[in-house]
């Protein structure tokens, strides 16, 4: 189920037809024709998947890891809790 303020999402094989014909684009927008209705696709710019690569983040995380005392840890945590704990919405906000 889509939020309110998300398009659908429908994923296309990139092995089908399709997909391989997306990747033929170059990133130009591309328009599909359905019973006569036209669709225009295109890249989302703001979309935080689009250059999504899983090797490079776990690089990424491993190369942070422990970068952070136990100490420093357990002070974050602490003020996290403290935050909930007093709320850290403004007085007139329900």
């Amino acid at each position: 189920m889509t939020k309110a303020n998300e398009p659908l999402t429908i994923t296309i094989d990139p092995d089908s037809d399709l997909g391989r014909a997306l990747d033929e684009t170059g990133g130009e927008p591309v328009i599909l024709v359905r019973g006569g209705t036209r669709f225009r696709v295109t890249r989302d710019p703001d979309d935080p998947w689009a250059t999504y690569v899983p090797e490079k983040v776990r690089a990424g995380l491993e190369m942070v890891a422990g970068m952070r005392t136990p100490e420093e840890g357990e002070r974050i945590k602490e003020t996290i809790y403290r935050g909930r704990e007093e709320g850290t919405r403004p007085l007139d906000r329900p």
